[in-house]
Formats: structure tokens, sequence, C-alpha cells
């Protein structure tokens, strides 16, 4: 207020003057397109400026929103939506979680039915992300391996100074510092929209059917497929820096992926094939197994949760965008599960991951540098194994599947073991009403804990009595089980509700 009014007395005067005179240019469609950007620049510059300070508050007794809608429809300047959008969203998360319902942003975003205005935000999005895969693909090469390469690596092992190198090592983490650039930040408005409006989901769903029908050698990738490949490239190397703000980008394109998950429209558009190629990372090892068009892009956003999940796992763990990334796991499972879609999957890599995850918090707990949330992502995690299990035969897409599924929790029934320990030490006294809920989530994780142990225990002993020497026998066995009397499981803990 001092420095921009010289004092509050002024304030009134100043910052409603200025919202003003913001509104007036941007809404004057006789105006020149750079005078117009000039002042949409100084309202960015002055937004991200103050933050959640109170001068922002004049942005909400002004409402600016029919004069962003003007800048980013109008020919002459909807090459400024990545900066308008970005304004728009800026000024929706003033005060956010305190004031939510004061905000006239939010309000409009919600309510908003202009197509027009969602089909520009989503092509500006879609460029913007595009180049932030670009930046990370310039780095390093991790294109796809082809025969050619593949030869090329070959000739190039048997060189002196490689021969002796035990496996592929991920670049040197220097190299990606200075990721994400700048143009990731449109992911806030793909976030904003995609959370609060109907209408920005069903546009956003619709651009893969219009992709499949324009069929031309130029055209980019649909908004759906470039948001994630953007996201397995935050995800893959979101920690790696020990950057803050690769981590909070991490977190954001995780949620983003969470309200995506949570859309019925979008994940029936992203169960259809398509014969584009979604560009994951691979430079991170192990890379996840290549797979060719076409292929649904769903299994595109499980691809995304596993390259979080396994490349995260550090003494300061982010443990609440783990939970995000588990729940979004849960929310895929249960919408195959209700739509009878079974999805052709490598969910071997799936199950791995998840385990992974249970092994590392049993194993390190003591040493995290924090374990807020921890207790409540080892239930949901085991959930969500339990639910695979339990309904496997009505997810996964064969038998082989469902039993690679059940060995995988034989074969790991020492981690499963470890997390009745884990949950005994991360319990604590339930005495407030959020804590009883959570005590209630924790009977429900000790009974699909109760569930898997059984499992494996049964298996085990079949398998030891079998005298099984190998993993390969190791799957044999139990699929001649499952095969001769059929997946015997427990208490189905899961309902018919949709999860919370």
């Amino acid at each position: 207020m001092e420095a921009f009014a010289g004092g509050v007395a002024d304030s009134d005067k100043v910052f409603n003057g200025l919202t003003s005179a913001i509104d007036d240019v941007l809404s004057n469609t006789s105006a020149s397109a750079s005078l117009r950007h000039e002042v949409l620049q100084m309202a960015v510059t002055f937004v991200c400026g103050i933050s959640q300070l109170s001068p922002g508050a004049y942005f909400l007794r002004h409402d600016l929103f029919p004069c962003i809608v003007t800048t980013i429809t109008s020919p002459d300047t909807q090459q400024f939506t990545f900066e308008a959008s970005l304004l728009l969203a800026l000024l929706a998360n003033f005060h956010k979680s305190d004031a939510a319902k004061l905000n006239p942003y939010l309000r409009c975003i919600r309510e908003t039915t202009n197509e027009e205005l969602m089909r520009k935000i989503c092509w500006a999005a879609n460029f913007a992300a595009a180049a932030v895969v670009r930046a990370y693909q310039e780095i390093s090469d991790d294109s796809p391996p082809t025969l050619t390469a593949t030869f090329g690596s070959f000739l190039s092992a048997l060189r002196l100074d490689r021969a002796l190198a035990a496996k592929p090592v991920d670049p040197p983490r220097e190299l990606f510092k200075n990721q994400p650039i700048e143009a990731c930040v449109i992911l806030l408005p793909l976030f904003e929209f995609l959370h609060g409006s109907a209408t920005f989901r069903r546009v956003f769903a619709a651009t893969l059917t219009v992709q499949e029908e324009e069929k031309t050698s130029t055209r980019i990738a649909s908004l759906p497929l470039t948001l994630l490949s953007l996201s397995s490239y935050l995800l893959s190397h979101a920690s790696s820096s020990s950057s803050p703000r690769a981590i909070a980008y991490a977190n954001l394109a995780m949620n983003t992926l969470l309200v995506v998950s949570e859309s019925d429209e979008i994940l029936a558009a992203l169960c259809q094939d398509t014969q584009d190629e979604i560009r994951l990372c691979r430079q991170r090892q192990p890379p996840l197994p290549p797979i060719q068009p076409p292929r649904p892009p769903l299994c595109a956003l499980l691809d995304c949760c596993i390259l979080w999940l396994r490349h995260n796992l550090h003494k300061k763990l982010e443990s609440h965008c783990y939970l995000t990334c588990v729940r979004a796991c849960y929310r895929i499972l249960w919408y195959l599960h209700r739509e009878h879609v079974r999805l052709e999957y490598h969910w071997q890599e799936l199950w791995r991951a998840l385990i992974l995850l249970l092994d590392f918090l049993a194993s390190k707990l003591d040493s995290l540098t924090t374990t807020g949330g921890v207790e409540q992502l080892v239930q949901e995690t085991l959930l969500v194994v339990d639910f695979a299990l339990c309904r496997s035969e009505q997810i996964l897409p064969s038998p082989k599947a469902v039993h690679e599924l059940v060995y995988e929790v034989v074969r790991s029934a020492d981690v499963f073991r470890k997390q009745k320990t884990l949950l005994d030490k991360l319990a604590g006294p339930h005495t407030s009403a959020s804590q009883k809920r959570l005590s209630g989530g924790q009977t429900r994780a000790s009974q699909a804990l109760s569930n898997i142990a059984a499992l494996a225990e049964q298996y085990e002993a079949k398998l030891r009595d079998a005298g099984v020497r190998s993993a390969n026998q190791g799957l044999r066995a139990v699929a001649k089980d499952i095969e001769q009397d059929g997946l015997s499981y427990g208490a189905d803990l899961h309902g018919t509700d949709d999860p919370p």
C-alpha cells in the first residue's frame, strides 16, 4: 500500500483507478494489440508481485473476467492467450483456501459456457506444454528405441571405455537443474479450468476426437496427450535436482492428473485407442516398456503414476504428492471396474511400483525427514492393492494378468508382513473428528492387509511344498492353482459407491 499508493488513505483511489484502467484497455477492441499486450503483461507482473497481499482484494472487487475473455477471443489479441489465461488463474488463486466463495473468478470459471474461450485456452496450453517437453528432450535424447538406434548402442557398448559398464545410467542431474522452463506455468490455468469447469472438461476430452478425425502429417498431438507427455517429464525429474520449483510443478501436474482421473467424461475419451505416439520420459532408469500405437492414452496416465512412484523415493518424501498419485491409481481402477473396461497394459509395472513404495516406507521410516501423511499413504496404498486383488477378474484383461498380480503379491510377502509393524508404529491417539475418520480408514487398511497377507501366506505355502526354485516356476505354479481352484480372496471392503 505504502509503495504504490503512498499510504492507506489513498489506496482506494489508486488501486481502483489501476483496475479500472486495466479493464478499460483490455476491453477496448479499438486499442492497438501492442498496447493491450503491454497492459496485460503489466497486470500479470503486478498480480504476481503482490501475491496474497491486500492489494489483490481490489482485483476481486473489480471483476476483470469479461475483459480477459475479450482478450482471449478477439482475433487481434488471441495470440496473447497464454498471458491472459495465466492472469485469470492467478486471480482465481487469490486467498483461494480461505475465501473461495468470495472470489468472482472461481465462480466465473465454474459457470462460464463459452466454448470458444475454452478452445483457445486448450490451443495455447498445448503449444506451451509442448515447448516444455521439447526443452527436456533437447537436454537428453530419449527417443523410443529403433532397430538402427539399438544396433548403434550395441556397437557403442563394444568400445573399451564402455565395455565394463554394468548398466545404463541416468543423465547427470545437474543438466536438469533449470527445468522446467517458464512456459510450464500454463499448468496453473489448465488445472483451474479442469477442476472448476464441466464445460472445459468436455472441450478438453473432445480434442482427442477432433485430432483423430483431422489426420495430417504436420499437426501436433492433442492437449490431453501433450499433458501426459509433460507430466511424465515433470514427475520423473521432480526430486532429482532438489529444486522446490521442480517439486511444486510436479505436485501441480499430479493434482491435474487426479482431476483428470475423477472425470468420467475424460476417462472415457482416454480409453479409446489412439494412433498418435505419446512421448513419455525415458531419461531415468529403468525406463518403461516401449509400446507402439495404437493404445489407449489411459495407459500413459498410469505410466505417469509409475514414474512418480519409482523415481521420487527420497528421505525428504513428498508424501502428499504420493498420496495424490495413489488416489489417481485407485480412481482409474475403480472406473475400469465400474465400466467393465479390461485395459491391455503392463500391469506388473504398476504392482511393482506400489509394492516398492510400501517397502521403502517400512524400511526407511526412521530416516525420513518428514513422516507427515505417511500413515494415510500406507493405508490407501494397501487399499489399492486390496481392490486390485478383490476385483482382479473384472479389471484385468486376461487370466495371465491375474496370475502375475497374485505372484507379485506372493513374492513380496515379506513387504506386506512389515506393514503391520509399520502401521502399529505410525498409529497414535485419534480424538478429533478428522482423526476419528482416519481411524476408520486404519480399520479398513488393517482388514485389507489381513486379506493380502492371507493370500500371500496361502500361496507361499503351496510354492514351498511344490519346491519352486525360480520366478518362472513360481508363476506357473500360481497360474495352475488358480486355474484349478479359482482365486479365493478375503472380504470385499470396497462396496459399490465411488471412492471418496
